[in-house]
């Protein structure tokens, strides 16, 4: 410890005089003739006088019970220097097996910069060696020693040993070399696809995507050929996970830019597009995408469709790109139809591709649909029908109300009741209230509510929920007594619905609900007012609670 401070202050002196510095290090070896440390001093003084055979006779002259971590690094040095390269490799391989290589760091913070640059070089190529050969843990953690030493004179060798320790399954520590690498590079291709990569080995699909973009910025070539050197399953987890991202990002692109867009928004989307298509070809995914990404733009991608899919394809996902692009030069029922095959099985890629079209081509599409969707139920293809409509309900904007009625209707003759009654609970919402006298309506909008109702009604009795069924059917005898008659008489019919009136009438009047029994009877005989059963329960209500807010 006593040897500190003069060796410090040695060594910051070796710029101004070397001669001062060896006489003060030959002066404290004299006084201290059994120390090492003197010793030592006085050997790094003659490197730096270039005394270097003096050094090195010194240095092999030390006692070997002296710590031999620092005669062995710098004999090692002295041997490079020399030119020793084998003397200088069994030098390398004790100081490694002593487990303490750290004092190689202020060591080589004081000799040449040539010195150093011959100690990186030569760890790093023994490293190289290593690794050419077998790969076994041991030949690996041999290799990270090496590396080790290599990364001290020198940051190139970041990379290999980031590598070893990802065979070596440290993955979180290769993580940290890599990072240190961009740390002072960011734009490091190959550090950015080496973290990349082990990101993926630890299924951080987040982190891992986040740099193969980032260093696709930089270089598509060499992103992709690092992705094709990986393996099978490697390589097709990171051009799903790029697929996904790039779906993901042009969705919304196009939720908040109309179509076209810049090409400065859809400059990644075309990078991983690009990347894709290079990592494999055969794989239509890409080409769809690739597709999705030129209709953005605004450009016409029949070209690119017919060459990979054919003039016709079969495909259900290559024909619905054709529809989109029929839609665009104005072939509306086209387009429709194709679109239409996705309705089922994939609806929202549907509403993604719907995305592509513009709004006003988009709305001539919905009503070319609804159009087509009428001739083809008017003869009783209403499964083809229900496609069509789905097509207009999704593409349409301020004409879906319209559609929907006439979706729920298709619906209604398929048995689909469920569904007819979601269609046309949307559509009942879009009134409002009825009741509001704010909302300022057209003069046939209670005809239209009633029918809407009535709608509803009979599909809400047909999946057996009579109640909310009952309760359109009431609202709809008060908004348009006729209308809401002639829609019973050409659905259910007067006797059908009359009976489902007395048998909720007949469970409220056995409950005791007087109130509600009442008004299910006066219903019951807007509908059919000769029900001789509803007559006669409606005369016992009538009887037991004669309420002045009942009885009229």
């Amino acid at each position: 410890g006593s040897l500190e401070l003069p060796r410090a202050a040695a060594h910051r002196a070796v710029g101004a005089g070397q001669v001062g510095v060896y006489s003060l290090a030959v002066l404290l070896m004299e006084l201290q003739p059994s120390a090492d440390a003197p010793q030592i001093l006085v050997a790094d003084a003659l490197y730096q006088l270039g005394r270097v055979e003096e050094a090195y006779r010194l240095l092999l002259a030390i006692g070997p019970t002296s710590p031999r971590a620092p005669i062995l690094a710098r004999l090692t040095l002295l041997q490079l220097h020399r030119g020793f390269l084998y003397d200088a490799n069994q030098l390398l391989k004790k100081l490694i097996q002593c487990g303490d290589t750290s004092c190689l760091r202020p060591l080589l913070a004081v000799v040449s910069k040539k010195d150093r640059l011959l100690l990186q070089g030569y760890c790093h190529s023994a490293s190289k060696r290593i690794l050419e050969g077998l790969r076994g843990e041991c030949a690996l953690r041999e290799a990270v020693a090496y590396l080790s030493i290599a990364i001290m004179a020198s940051v190139n060798s970041l990379m290999e040993r980031a590598r070893c320790y990802v065979l070596l399954g440290q993955r979180k520590t290769a993580i940290f070399d890599f990072s240190s690498i961009l740390k002072e590079h960011p734009d490091h291709v190959q550090a950015l696809c080496g973290r990349g990569f082990t990101y993926l080995m630890l299924n951080q699909q987040k982190e891992c995507t986040q740099d193969i973009l980032a260093a696709l910025q930089i270089s598509m070539d060499a992103v992709t050929k690092d992705i094709l050197s990986l393996k099978d399953k490697a390589r097709k987890l990171v051009y799903d996970w790029l697929q996904q991202y790039c779906r993901t990002n042009l969705s919304e692109t196009l939720a908040a830019k109309a179509v076209p867009c810049q090409e400065e928004e859809l400059r990644e989307a075309f990078l991983v597009g690009g990347v894709l298509m290079r990592t494999d070809c055969r794989d239509t995914r890409c080409h769809l995408l690739y597709v999705d990404i030129l209709l953005a733009k605004g450009e016409i991608a029949g070209a690119h469709l017919a060459q990979v899919f054919g003039q016709d394809p079969r495909e259900a996902a290559a024909q619905a790109r054709v529809g989109v692009v029929e839609a665009w030069q104005q072939k509306y029922r086209g387009g429709g139809a194709r679109l239409s095959k996705l309705t089922e099985k994939e609806p929202s890629t549907l509403d993604f591709l719907l995305t592509l079209i513009p709004p006003i081509h988009r709305k001539r599409m919905a009503q070319a649909a609804a159009q087509e969707a009428g001739s083809v139920s008017a003869s009783g293809h209403w499964e083809q029908a229900l496609a069509l409509l789905t097509v207009a309900v999704r593409a349409a904007a301020e004409l879906r109300p319209q559609f929907l009625r006439q979706r729920a209707a298709c619906l209604a003759q398929l048995d689909l009741h469920e569904r007819a009654v979601a269609d046309l609970d949307r559509v009942i919402q879009s009134h409002g209230d009825p009741s509001d006298a704010t909302v300022s309506r057209a003069p046939e909008e209670p005809h239209v509510w009633a029918e809407d109702l009535c709608r509803r009604g009979h599909s809400l009795v047909l999946c057996s929920h009579e109640g909310p069924a009952l309760d359109d059917f009431s609202r709809a005898l008060e908004l348009h007594r006729g209308q809401a008659l002639q829609c019973v008489e050409a659905g259910l019919g007067r006797s059908r619905l009359a009976e489902c009136f007395l048998r909720m009438a007949l469970q409220h009047y056995g409950k005791q609900q007087l109130s509600k029994a009442w008004r299910l009877t006066e219903s019951g005989l807007l509908v059919d007012s000769e029900h001789m059963e509803l007559r006669r329960l409606r005369a016992r209500v009538k009887r037991e609670h004669c309420s002045p807010c009942i009885v009229h």
